[in-house]
């Protein structure tokens, strides 16, 4: 399994609000609509947050959001990433609500759950 994290900050001129709205009512049904989207994305959650000036992200950035992609494999997340949906559509879409200059991507491998959830919490797909 493979989880990519992606932070990301609100296109200049976007109200908190007015990012929040579209990347939940309308980027995250993009992203479900992808055809056969089960075999490329195990989950995909958004974190839709408050910038927080007294502990900003280690790079000094206050960010609007973050989100996890979880992937069956490397090979899952790189095929999905060349979709010509993927290019078209979601990518076009991230610039209407995203600072893409400010986006900031770390992908995980293999992760240590240490306190594991119950099995009746873990959403298969959230967005």
């Amino acid at each position: 399994m493979v989880i990519n994290l992606g932070f990301y900050k609100r296109k200049p001129g976007l109200s908190r609000e007015q990012f929040s709205r579209h990347w939940e009512s309308i980027h995250g049904p993009l992203i479900r609509s992808i055809p056969n989207i089960d075999q490329y994305l195990i989950r995909y959650v958004q974190h839709h947050l408050t910038p927080d000036i007294v502990f900003p992200m280690p790079d000094g950035q206050l960010y609007d959001g973050f989100s996890e992609a979880w992937f069956p494999s490397i090979a899952a997340r790189t095929e999905l990433f060349g979709l010509p949906f993927f290019l078209q559509k979601v990518i076009e879409d991230e610039r209407n609500f995203l600072d893409m200059e400010a986006t900031r991507w770390l992908v995980i491998d293999e992760p240590k759950v240490m306190i594991p959830a119950p099995a009746e919490t873990k959403p298969a797909f959230v967005a």
